[in-house]
């Protein structure tokens, strides 16, 4: 028999595996940013993680798949990952043909293979440190033309035209879909209660 305070008390935990939830598909617009963004991304996905099978555990203790939230997280954030940058540049990118290579930039690591990007002249605009979408086999040199693709806000990173795809950027509502699902699929299933034990046959003792 519920408590009234349970309504209350499960009406919280689904606040909080929904606020989860929505952290991972912010986060994955975060990757897409200049900066510290990205780094600041993974432990607030592991948080989240964390936080949505907490908030499941208190939402279905006797279920088997406490594990579910924490992978519906990374599920969502996968997919805002992938497609979120692109979504956004599809509303908010300007794409400006003919960008100038200004230099060839060398990054060297300690552990990884050496690595190069280029410095693009964009009208009046300066963009550092880019890297091209086919990988280092397309690095170009100085003095040659990238179409690109610019965030009229300053939010995002640019990227290239072939980079701003429309399956990336349905990524992004299915990811949402996806997470509004799993919420309404955890409240709405019914909870498992154990049922009552099948009453056991007493054999007559002149049975053979």
């Amino acid at each position: 028999m519920s408590t009234p305070r349970e309504p209350r008390r499960r009406q919280r935990y689904a606040v909080l595996l929904s606020l989860a939830l929505l952290a991972g598909f912010v986060c994955g617009f975060l990757t897409g940013m200049p900066g510290m963004a990205p780094l600041v991304a993974v432990p607030v996905v592991v948080l989240c993680a964390f936080l949505a099978g907490f908030a499941m555990l208190k939402l279905r203790p006797n279920s088997s798949g406490l594990l579910a939230a924490p992978l519906a997280v990374l599920v969502v954030t996968g997919l805002s990952v992938v497609g979120g940058q692109a979504a956004w540049l599809a509303v908010f990118g300007e794409q400006v043909p003919g960008c100038a290579v200004t230099s060839v930039n060398e990054h060297t690591g300690s552990k990884s293979a050496t690595k190069y990007s280029n410095d693009l002249l964009c009208g009046e605009r300066k963009i550092a440190a880019h890297f091209p979408a086919g990988g280092q086999d397309e690095v170009r040199g100085t003095g040659d033309r990238v179409d690109l693709v610019i965030d009229r806000t300053g939010v995002m990173r640019v990227l290239e035209p072939s980079e701003v795809t429309w399956w990336r950027t349905a990524l992004v509502p299915i990811s949402a879909v996806a997470g509004v699902a799993f919420v309404v699929a955890v409240l709405k299933r019914r909870r498992w209660k154990p049922g009552k034990p099948a009453a056991r046959r007493e054999l007559g003792r002149d049975f053979l």
